[in-house]
């Protein structure tokens, strides 16, 4: 018989090993991803070729809270080169093994609605605004350099959000929540 301490290890190695196709019950899915995830990486604004690009630091945050078994509110605010930025946030419902956000308000004139995908995976949680064709749809949520197709996030990442009553009094929370609702935000 092996210490107990051993079997621990194997289990919790088993579990890590999991298939992406496991399935998750509703509940334990949208409480298992709940936290803040963030990644820090060294960004540059190119000036041009006779200048050197100014480095500096980057931070990409992912928020998700539980709504119900069903729904998480998700902001995403991600960097990329030459100070571009993705921000985008709202409710996204249950669909499958993924939660999915689908813009509700009507979008600027020529876009589409955006369309958010939260593919929760063992290792990582994989956020994809592509269509069945290919097309982005979250492009005006995005400068000219960012891009909501497929980014993925560890969920070793993961950690607690320790100032959830300032997140929930937040204009995008609320917004968020009033576009879920189908109401107008509350002016700030």
């Amino acid at each position: 018989m092996k210490p107990a301490w051993k079997r621990a290890v194997l289990a919790f190695a088993a579990l890590l090993a999991l298939p992406a196709t496991v399935s998750f019950a509703a509940d334990d899915l949208a409480t298992s991803i709940e936290g803040v995830y963030k990644r820090r990486f060294m960004n540059a604004i190119n000036a041009g070729a006779d200048r050197p690009a100014e480095r500096y630091l980057a931070e990409d945050v992912v928020e998700i809270v539980r709504q119900d078994a069903d729904h998480v509110y998700l902001r995403a605010y991600l960097e990329f080169a030459n100070g571009h930025t993705c921000s985008v946030w709202g409710i996204a419902g249950r669909e499958g093994e993924d939660f999915v956000y689908r813009q509700q308000t009507m979008p600027a004139p020529g876009e589409a609605p955006c369309t958010l995908k939260v593919n929760v995976q063992p290792g990582k949680i994989v956020l994809d605004d592509r269509d069945a064709a290919g097309t982005a749809t979250c492009r005006a949520k995005c400068g000219a350099r960012g891009t909501l197709s497929g980014y993925a996030v560890e969920r070793k990442a993961r950690r607690p959000i320790r100032y959830m009553n300032r997140l929930q009094e937040s204009r995008q929370y609320r917004e968020a929540v009033s576009e879920y609702q189908g109401v107008q935000p509350p002016r700030s």
